[in-house]
């Protein structure tokens, strides 16, 4: 099975809070393949680099919740309010209820595409706008 394990201020970096916790739960499903995706908290986190990863972990992908400075970008009315309008969306379509019930909440086409239409719009608007910071 491929997992994709997403963290945040954490795993695979050396200082965090779940680092622990997610080291744990890598090696010891052992016989699956993981793909992390994580956000580094500040610049000193990402200096004290990551922690020996076991061969299961494939990818590593990170990004930063910070930035180094401000890049001195100011998005006008139209792409903030299309911002937000898409990021509701998305985290709706998250977390519609209820879970496990098919063709209901979370799992109803019209709460798929209501995800997927977010999501697309988001990449449209960074595309457009040489990317969202």
């Amino acid at each position: 099975m491929r997992i994709g394990l997403l963290t945040e201020g954490g795993y695979p970096y050396a200082r965090g809070e779940a680092r622990l916790w997610c080291d744990r739960l890598v090696r010891g499903l052992g016989q699956h393949e993981f793909r992390l995706y994580a956000l580094s908290r500040d610049r000193e986190q990402e200096r004290a680099g990551w922690v020996d990863l076991p061969a299961q972990v494939t990818q590593v992908r990170t990004a930063p919740l910070w930035t180094a400075e401000v890049d001195g970008a100011w998005y006008g009315r139209r792409a903030r309010r299309r911002f937000a309008e898409h990021y509701g969306d998305l985290a709706a379509g998250l977390c519609a209820g209820p879970v496990g019930v098919p063709g209901q909440g979370a799992h109803s086409p019209q709460e798929a595409d209501r995800f997927r239409s977010a999501l697309y719009g988001l990449a449209e608007l960074a595309r457009e706008e040489g990317g969202m910071v």
